[in-house]
């Protein structure tokens, strides 16, 4: 049975990939900083906005901004390319994604502040870190204004959510850690 459509209009998705078996979606930081380079390369090239991004070890998920129908020729292109590149440089053959990636558009403001605390405390759950701002492969610090590591990431939307105010995000991603109850065996 083939998969259902996906909602592909222009708009904000949240989209996340994870790798096949038991191999990890990212094996060190040279795969971390591979894939960042072909975000980019895929944000340039398909005009997106990237809202957020967190790349956990066997998954990441990001917040994109599509202004046109091209999230599905996005993703291929990015997950083709990282594949092809993760592949080559591990001296591993075959499929790498587990499936295609998944997606949901953002429906409203809400939805959109939801999505973006769950996107970045992704690690936090997973119990990698003690606060979502402290994980080196996640856009929040940069936003947030403690490093200047990803500078591609605007979260002005979400900024523009909570009156413009970096201290409100950190206090929402924070409430939002607080009412967190961490999964067993949560997948990292």
């Amino acid at each position: 049975m083939p998969s259902p459509p996906r909602n592909r209009t222009p708009g904000i998705h949240h989209a996340w990939v994870n790798a096949t078996g038991n191999w990890p979606y990212f094996a060190d930081d040279v795969d971390r900083m591979a894939w960042i380079g072909l975000l980019v390369r895929t944000l340039d090239r398909f005009d997106w906005t990237c809202i957020a991004f967190c790349q956990m070890t066997t998954h990441v998920h990001m917040l994109v901004l599509v202004a046109d129908l091209s999230l599905p020729e996005g993703m291929r292109y990015l997950n083709r390319e990282y594949s092809k590149d993760f592949n080559a440089r591990h001296g591993r053959a075959g499929q790498f994604v587990r499936q295609r990636y998944g997606s949901r558009r953002i429906e409203n403001g809400p939805d959109l502040l939801g999505a973006y605390a769950y996107v970045v405390l992704n690690p936090v759950t997973a119990g990698l870190c003690p606060r979502a701002e402290d994980w080196r492969w996640s856009s929040l610090a940069t936003t947030l204004g403690l490093t200047r590591d990803f500078p591609f990431a605007d979260a002005s939307l979400v900024l523009g959510e909570l009156g413009g105010a970096t201290d409100e995000l950190r206090d929402l991603v924070a409430a939002r850690q607080d009412a967190l109850t961490v999964p067993t065996g949560h997948v990292r």
